[in-house]
């Protein structure tokens, strides 16, 4: 922590906490109270910004990117591969950010390229392991947004371009090959579409808190209100 602050500058508010992991960035932001924990490897991003009791656990790898952004109570779990290709070959331009929004959640085993930008919304879960957005396609790159309060399951696959609404819930091994921007639906299928409006028994995915060790982080029913 000494040599972050005072050689690297890297800006720590009090109350944060860093395993055995490597941080190499340009520009350093942690808020007060986040824990990140061992074997980290987050590295050759210009700009990283981490909000207030933040999670990051163990095993994971942020590399690349103009900047990533963390919200406030966000967690990210273990073993994901969250990355920017380094100077892209691409046929257009490419905004290369990660923005994961409040008390979002993305839990394991996960691979996210950011080659282009990716948005995940407050209080969206990335669940289950083995779901992969990516951005990019050989030349070609898509941004891809998830709306708040989403609940993406186990082995999803978002390509370029794609989107989600909010309060919606992607069953398991879902393909998402174009935008969705109804809310409040069950997402399911190869390639997916929407089989139906929310029912109660769903909404639950959607609607508790993600962080409920925290005081003041809404689920939907607050949020609406």
């Amino acid at each position: 922590m000494f040599l972050y602050r005072n050689l690297f500058k890297y800006r720590i508010e009090p109350g944060v906490r860093i395993g055995m992991s490597i941080i190499r960035v340009d520009d350093c932001f942690i808020g007060a109270g986040t824990r990140i924990g061992h074997f980290n490897y987050i590295s050759s991003i210009k700009r990283l910004h981490i909000g207030s009791n933040a999670i990051i656990g163990v095993f994971n790898i942020l590399l690349g990117g103009e900047s990533v952004e963390i919200g406030d109570e966000a967690q990210i779990g273990r073993f994901n591969e969250i990355n920017s290709i380094i100077n892209p070959v691409s046929t257009g331009g490419s905004d290369p950010r990660l923005i994961v929004g409040k008390g979002a959640v993305i839990t394991a085993w996960h691979k996210i390229d950011y080659t282009d930008r990716i948005i995940i919304g407050d209080s969206t879960i990335i669940a289950g392991r083995h779901s992969c957005l990516w951005t990019h396609n050989r030349q070609q790159v898509m941004p891809i947004e998830i709306g708040r309060n989403c609940y993406v399951g186990s082995g999803v696959q978002m390509v370029p371009g794609s989107t989600l609404g909010s309060y919606c819930v992607v069953g398991l091994g879902a393909v998402i090959t174009k935008k969705f921007d109804a809310d409040s639906s069950l997402i399911a299928g190869v390639p997916a579409r929407v089989v139906k409006p929310l029912d109660e028994a769903a909404r639950t995915l959607v609607e508790f808190p993600t962080r409920p060790d925290l005081a003041g982080v809404a689920g939907a029913s607050d949020l609406h209100g």
